[in-house]
């Protein structure tokens, strides 16, 4: 066997899908497939099943995938030690992020560890939902995810990196959109939209209604459904962090909710505590918890009277 076969068949565990692994990796799917059968031929068993459409691990597959994920890591940390002895770093960070950092706060973020390390560093970015992130930093699907936790889990690191507001988001026509704050008690009774229990802020915003003995329907996953409800019925309103995806819709008001801190719900950069990791990602920790974010990475109602 040789290295590239093994990088091929790292990829495609992660993935579970031919198609998706060989545009990763740059190669005709053919090619994906001639290497993972010559490497199941010289090692006479199966790594893979099919699924459907997917390719699954057999339980031999998911043994020998750790072992070849471990190897290939000392690897590129063999080859990036070697880089640093000529004063470059290189290598590849996977970062797993929720939506609503992706617009303001990673992009300086990025921009400002480019220009410390240079360009030799690829920072893969993957998106998703904060429970998904962690399961899959969890499964070394990611060395770093940026991610909501509501609960945090001992094996792994949470250094709390920004927070969202929790704002009342109503159309432009509702009479409410005069006031820039509201009381939560002047809600009883309104026909309110918040995010889906069992996520973190479904269950943070649920834990502030309950104080209040008020209920909302828990129907939106992200902040771009609750503004296009409220956006298409005037007349319903939205509890949601004041976070990018809601900058899209430019007939929406947003009101701070007074009992609500503003720094309601936090985001953290999170990684696992004692896991392997390259020299790259290890670099890019430490230069997001030194790092100090400008002011517009991260969105507050008190910035619009400034423009911001």
């Amino acid at each position: 066997m040789n290295l590239s076969q093994l990088y091929y068949f790292s990829k495609l565990s992660e993935l579970e899908h031919f198609s998706k692994a060989a545009k990763e990796l740059y190669i005709t799917q053919p090619s994906l497939s001639h290497a993972i059968k010559s490497l199941e031929t010289e090692l006479g068993v199966q790594l893979f099943e099919r699924e459907g459409r997917r390719m699954r691990l057999t339980p031999f597959g998911k043994e020998f995938a750790t072992y070849v994920k471990r190897g290939l890591r000392e690897i590129d940390k063999g080859v990036e030690r070697a880089q640093e002895f000529n004063g470059k770093l290189g290598g590849t960070v996977n970062i797993g992020a929720v939506l609503t950092v992706q617009g303001d706060y990673l992009p300086p973020l990025f921009h400002d560890f480019s220009e410390n390390y240079g360009k030799e560093v690829k920072l893969n970015m993957f998106q998703g939902f904060s429970i998904p992130l962690v399961e899959g930093l969890e499964n070394d699907k990611y060395d770093v995810v940026f991610a909501a936790a509501r609960e945090q889990k001992p094996n792994l690191c949470y250094v709390h990196v920004l927070s969202h507001e929790l704002v009342l988001v109503v159309n432009k026509d509702n009479p409410l959109a005069q006031r820039d704050s509201i009381s939560i008690s002047e809600l009883s009774g309104c026909e309110l939209h918040t995010y889906r229990l069992g996520t973190p802020i479904g269950e943070e915003v649920n834990d502030l209604l309950a104080e209040h003995n008020l209920a909302a329907k828990h129907d939106c996953e992200d902040e771009v459904s609750l503004g296009g409800i409220v956006s298409a019925r005037p007349d319903e309103m939205a509890l949601a962090t004041f976070t990018i995806g809601l900058k899209a819709f430019s007939h929406l008001r947003f009101l701070r909710v007074k009992e609500a801190p503003q720094d309601f719900h936090p985001i953290y950069l999170i990684y696992k505590r004692d896991a392997y990791r390259s020299c790259a990602a290890e670099r890019f920790i430490q230069f997001t918890q030194d790092w100090v974010a400008p002011k517009d990475a991260i969105p507050r109602t008190d910035n619009l009277e400034a423009g911001v």
